[in-house]
């Protein structure tokens, strides 16, 4: 959740160890219609695949994930991370918007949120994190 909308809105994160601060790239900027046009543009540019480019700083987020817990992780609590700013990527154009983009869309979970937990284990399909 961030101050352009009341309502959680679901997005994938891959985690990246590379970058510093978790980042929505074009495509959900562009499915979640974030006005980047009223965004302060980041004092620090990313270094992308495609070179470098000058994020948009997102205020005051509030990212929700799911934490399963105890025997057979049957249980399961929402873990609430507040975040002064994450980095958005300029948006996809919409016209280039399909519906495979939509259900493939997927951003960075950062280190500024990784960094949070103490202990990581990777298993064959989850990366577990441990507070």
């Amino acid at each position: 959740m961030c101050p352009q909308f009341n309502t959680p809105k679901p997005i994938h994160l891959i985690v990246d160890t590379g970058s510093s601060i978790t980042t929505l790239l074009g495509d959900d900027v562009t499915r979640l219609s974030i006005n980047c046009a009223i965004l302060q543009p980041s004092s620090i540019p990313s270094l992308t695949a495609s070179g470098t480019i000058i994020p948009f700083l997102l205020p005051n987020v509030q990212l929700i994930i799911e934490v399963r817990h105890g025997w057979f992780n049957q249980k399961s609590d929402f873990g609430v991370f507040h975040l002064a700013n994450i980095h958005c990527m300029p948006p996809t154009n919409p016209q280039l918007m399909t519906q495979q983009r939509i259900l493939h869309a997927c951003s960075l979970l950062g280190m500024d949120v990784l960094g949070l937990f103490r202990k990581w284990e990777f298993t064959e399909r989850r990366l577990i994190l441990k507070a």
